[in-house]
């Protein structure tokens, strides 16, 4: 049962890195080249050198624990909460 169990987390966790980089490469082809990409679908993120942000941490010890050298920790832009306008 619990190899079933991580057997699902694994896949749903490919599955939303999978659909996020897809996501990430049809936005690439717009106009807006300033915008930072973000991969994952965790609240929090590593950003690294490049500014890409690699958002597959659901907490921030988690990040940074994972986080090496240089990169930082940062909750998901898109995760924020607050008014747009």
């Amino acid at each position: 049962m619990k190899t079933l169990t991580a057997f699902t987390a694994v896949a749903a966790l490919i599955a939303g890195i999978s659909i996020a980089s897809a996501a990430g490469m049809a936005k690439s082809n717009t106009m807006d080249s300033g915008a930072v990409h973000a991969t994952g679908t965790g609240k929090f993120c590593i950003s690294g050198a490049s500014g890409a942000l690699n958002c597959q941490y659901a907490s921030l010890s988690a990040c940074q624990k994972a986080a090496k050298g240089s990169e930082t920790c940062k909750a998901r832009p898109s995760a924020t909460t607050g008014s747009k306008y």
